[in-house]
């Protein structure tokens, strides 16, 4: 969270001091020094332009990449730059579900990504067997996870695996419900509210 204020801030710092400027040129305009003026707003049009797209640049656009490849693929990142992925990837191709609680501390410290807790869900189910750990696993997601759509998709999978894997009707329908309360205009969300109503 305060990551994103800092980059807001910094986004609209620099439109704010342009502003200032073009009052002091005003002022300029005002006693006959259109020159000065001129070229005084055109510096602070060069600064501002620099100055956006540096942080356009390294700052606002890699965070948007990162968001977007989390909601397109649940994360896009390849196991030769990160951990989870490369653990995950590791504990599969072994088949060392012993290597389960590493993989859940590296969730538990990128926690608001959702990435971490459906791969370890995954893996529960696939390498351990343990379908109340990954029921666990998606539930806690589901609290720590930043965004809304992230959240309501995890209780949304968490129903879905009561209901289809641990033959507990209740704790689905119960699920869905508290997607559906708590995120009803989320696409999973508004997808538990129609399983339910059609129930």
């Amino acid at each position: 969270m305060m990551g994103r204020i800092f980059r807001i801030f910094h986004l609209l710092l620099p439109p704010a001091l342009f502003v200032v400027v073009l009052l002091k040129v005003r002022s300029l305009f005002d006693t006959g020094d259109a020159r000065t003026g001129i070229i005084l707003m055109l510096g602070a049009l060069v600064v501002l332009t620099v100055w956006e797209g540096v942080l356009i640049r390294y700052r606002v656009l890699p965070a948007w990449g990162r968001t977007l490849g989390e909601r397109i693929y649940v994360g896009s990142y390849t196991p030769d730059d990160d951990p989870l992925v490369a653990l995950a990837t590791r504990i599969r191709r072994e088949h060392a579900p012993e290597l389960l609680p590493q993989l859940e501390a590296l969730a538990r410290q990128d926690a608001a990504r959702v990435r971490s807790w459906t791969e370890l869900a995954a893996l529960q189910q696939e390498e351990a067997g343990n379908l109340k750990a990954a029921l666990s696993a998606l539930l806690e997601g589901a609290e720590r996870v930043s965004d809304r759509q992230d959240r309501a998709m995890l209780l949304y999978r968490a129903a879905h695996l009561c209901s289809e894997r641990m033959a507990d009707k209740a704790q689905a329908r119960e699920l869905l419900s508290r997607a559906a309360s708590r995120y009803p205009s989320t696409v999973y969300g508004s997808k538990a509210g129609r399983e339910l109503s059609s129930s």
